[in-house]
């Protein structure tokens, strides 16, 4: 499977969305490789950390530009169970590409002021790699949310993702936490740091639940519970 991860913002946790979606996956037994065409090459280097303090599973990657991106993903997405994109914020033609060879892409959308026109603005481009790539599905995820959620805002966003016959809102958000960012630090997923928020930990579950809806050949978490152990963080909500 070829997942992206898209915004039309900055920081709006896309990285650390595209980090922990390529872990949990190793974690369930997938061969996985992560191509970074963000210019912050952020997860290009979770992956280097990881691979210097040798946590387990290791998670091939490359940091590209843009324009490499057709070739590189044509060099590697035979040799791997899973392809991780982790796309720059801008409009660009890597990051279009990136829509264009996936099978999914999820969206982070930070509830605010212009959240809704940040949205149509990405499912514009969406739209417009399905014209080469009819089967691209859209998750939209809420995420960074502090406290309780713009009641508007929300259901505007909601709303408008029911309209969209290619579009899913995820039924979690990813709220703000500062485990997320301690174990992005040590090349961690967050239910792999030890002393992760556990809202945390099950709201990554969730989001990976919501990709498994759209495809039975990714594994059960229990395999991601078998690999951390008895004593891994929330592993009572798997």
């Amino acid at each position: 499977m070829i997942v992206t991860v898209a915004s039309n913002r900055k920081q709006v946790g896309k990285t650390t969305i595209a980090v922990n979606n390529a872990a949990i996956r190793a974690l369930a037994g997938r061969s996985v490789y992560l191509i970074d065409i963000d210019p912050n090459k952020s997860s290009y280097h979770w992956t280097l950390k990881r691979q210097s303090s040798n946590v387990q599973p290791p998670i091939p990657a490359c940091s590209i530009s843009g324009k490499y991106l057709k070739d590189t993903f044509d060099k590697v997405s035979s040799n791997y169970n899973d392809v991780v994109i982790d796309t720059d914020w801008r409009d660009s033609k890597g990051s279009q590409m990136a829509l264009e060879v996936s099978d999914m892409v999820i969206v982070p959308v930070e509830p605010g002021p212009g959240s809704l026109a940040c949205l149509k603005k990405m499912a514009k481009r969406i739209h417009a790699a399905r014209a080469n790539n009819p089967a691209l599905w859209a998750i939209v995820v809420l995420v960074r949310a502090r406290g309780a959620l713009p009641i508007a805002e929300f259901d505007a966003i909601r709303n408008f993702v029911g309209k969209e016959s290619s579009m899913a809102l995820a039924g979690t958000v990813i709220r703000d936490d500062k485990s997320l960012q301690k174990a992005f630090d040590d090349g961690l997923a967050v239910f792999e740091y030890k002393t992760a928020d556990r809202r945390s930990v099950v709201e990554m579950y969730d989001l990976y639940r919501a990709q498994r809806r759209k495809s039975a050949a990714l594994p059960s978490l229990s395999r991601v519970q078998k690999h951390l152990g008895k004593g891994a963080s929330c592993g009572e909500f798997i």
